[in-house]
């Protein structure tokens, strides 16, 4: 190659070189300006990250205080079923220690259930407790909820006692009222039977009547006792046609003795269940529903008993085709000590209310003039 073809080539290499020069410039100046868009938003993304952090501390420091702060008892629980947090409520219900303790074993050292709890729960410090489950949705674990219902539940007892006391004050006064006339009977007939020349016939006859007049003040006594009684004891647990036998044998023997035809209609029951009762007294109870429908309605009727069988209550309907009561009489009667009865107190109706609520049931009436009374006990029921 002449001098001059060199000098050429290395002015085109030259060239190309300035042109890269260029291009490399141009693209060194692209990456910086990227480089510069890049460490701005780093720096607003960096900035971006700091606030969100502080928003998250932020919540969890409010929902840390309103964990402790919460005026209900609250755990939570692992997948595993071991406590990971608690609140000073919780804490304060149980004697023991909860962080990392399994939940069951807590359990098993700190209730002690008792037979008249209800939707409530005993513990072995004596306080009562709700106790509420909630899962986390799609997160593990699971909430466990303490409402201390120890106070609620005392001052239920000291209003229920207090009411009481109101109660027995009014039956007190109308029962002696009652009382006074049977027994001013009682007193001429037992005068009849000291006579020593009373025929036979008329001492068989005044020993009947006055053996009828003490029944009557002896059971007007005994719904005193079970009405003021503040604490029925629900001692048995009987399946439930057992216990519906007993009482279908009960109602059939009074009215068969009031000359009532008595209908009994039980729905079937699928699934075993128990209802745990006081059973005399319950029975004496229904017994008392049925007597009240023979009165109204007098002898030769009809009382129907229909008994509805559900998932957890049992509802017995006691059904009779008397003369019914107004809205205002319904009202009246239901508030206590009122009766439609010429020689009545309003006591029996008081009783079964208070041997209903006494088995965590519920009593109603239902009626209307022309329509005949329906009285209703819905009673809880165990599944076995």
């Amino acid at each position: 190659m002449t001098k001059d073809e060199e000098i050429k080539a290395l002015k085109a290499a030259f060239d190309e070189f300035l042109v890269s020069s260029e291009v490399l410039a141009s693209s060194y100046n692209e990456l910086q300006k990227q480089a510069e868009i890049l460490s701005e938003r780093l720096v607003i993304a960096e900035q971006e990250k700091i606030r969100e952090e502080r928003k998250n501390q932020l919540l969890l420091s409010q929902f840390q205080q309103l964990f402790e702060s919460m005026p209900v008892g609250v755990l939570l629980l692992s997948s595993e079923g071991v406590i990971v947090m608690a609140n000073g409520a919780a804490t304060q219900l149980f004697t023991s220690s909860l962080i990392g303790e399994s939940w069951s074993k807590v359990v098993a050292k700190s209730f002690s259930p008792q037979q008249d709890d209800g939707y409530e729960v005993s513990m072995v410090s004596g306080r009562r407790v709700r106790v509420e489950t909630s899962s986390l949705g799609n997160a593990p674990g699971q909430l466990v909820v303490f409402v201390d219902l120890t106070e609620t539940h005392n001052l239920q007892k000291q209003l229920a006692h207090h009411e009481r006391l109101s109660n027995m004050g009014t039956m007190v006064a109308a029962l002696a009222h009652q009382i006074r006339t049977p027994l001013s009977t009682a007193t001429l007939y037992a005068g009849h039977l000291q006579k020593e020349n009373l025929s036979v016939e008329n001492r068989l006859k005044f020993s009947s009547k006055l053996m009828g007049r003490l029944q009557h003040m002896e059971r007007q006594i005994r719904d005193m006792l079970v009405f003021s009684k503040s604490d029925i004891r629900l001692d048995s647990k009987l399946d439930i046609y057992l216990f519906l036998k007993e009482f279908n044998n009960a109602a059939l023997e009074v009215c068969e003795q009031k000359n009532t035809h008595l209908e009994f209609v039980v729905t079937e029951c699928k699934s075993s269940c128990l209802i745990q009762c006081n059973k005399d007294t319950l029975i004496g109870a229904l017994v008392n529903l049925i007597n009240n429908g023979i009165d109204a309605q007098g002898e030769n009727g009809v009382i129907k008993v229909k008994v509805e069988i559900q998932e957890d209550r049992l509802d017995i309907y006691c059904i009779d085709s008397g003369i019914g009561m107004s809205s205002d009489l319904l009202q009246k009667i239901q508030q206590g000590f009122i009766t439609t009865k010429q020689n009545g107190t309003g006591l029996g109706i008081m009783v079964v209310k208070a041997i209903s609520r006494a088995h965590h049931g519920q009593f109603e009436l239902f009626s209307e003039l022309g329509e005949g009374t329906t009285a209703l006990v819905s009673l809880p029921l165990i599944r076995v």
